[in-house]
């Protein structure tokens, strides 16, 4: 009787270890998932930080132009990162005290360019950062999930300074994050809502 307990506990502990490492291991398996990836370097190493919950919202008119983009929010404090001095370093980086959402908001699939050639849509995006924005042009690949499901994922290499933040340096500079940072991301829509 000890002896099948024992084995019971053995084959259930994996269970619960494998299901804590999903969300802290970084993982971005599937195709139905929602999460926004950020990995970078330095001279000495190098971090990833990831999100497993964007904020989707519906689409709404911006900037007085009558262009209706689909906003999306990240917060902050909710990405994960491989251990908790890197991920207060980039908590402070992107300034989460002041601007605790990174905010992206995406051109509506209708208006987006198909380009035959990759099979992606080019769709207009606009990124803000620590309080600032920038544009650009994503491609994206768009797959469907169950009925009313649509996921849109891509990935762009992004430059710190173009939002104006000072990549990071810690003791006295001889550790010097760089300027790029990848972006990877799978955005969730429920197709009812938008």
């Amino acid at each position: 009787m000890k002896y099948q307990i024992s084995v019971l506990i053995l084959s259930i502990v994996p269970l619960f270890i494998n299901h804590g490492n999903e969300r802290s291991g970084l993982k971005v398996d599937g195709d139905c998932l929602n999460y926004i990836l950020i990995q970078g370097s330095s001279n000495i190493n190098q971090f990833e930080f990831i999100n497993y919950d964007p904020e989707i919202n519906q689409p709404q008119t911006l900037f007085q132009k009558d262009e209706t983009y689909q906003n999306i929010q990240i917060p902050v404090k909710e990405f994960y990162g491989p251990n908790n001095r890197m991920l207060n370093d980039f908590f402070s980086m992107v300034k989460a005290s002041e601007y605790p959402y990174i905010k992206i908001d995406i051109e509506p699939r209708e208006k987006a360019d198909f380009d035959e050639a990759t099979g992606l849509t080019n769709f207009k995006t606009k990124i803000s950062i620590a309080g600032n924005t920038r544009n650009f042009i994503i491609p994206c690949a768009i797959n469907f999930c169950e009925d009313s499901e649509m996921v849109l994922t891509g990935d762009i290499e992004l430059e710190l300074s173009d939002f104006e933040i000072e990549p990071p340096r810690k003791l006295l500079g001889t550790i010097k994050v760089n300027d790029e940072v990848f972006v990877t991301f799978a955005f969730k829509y429920d197709l009812k809502k938008t």
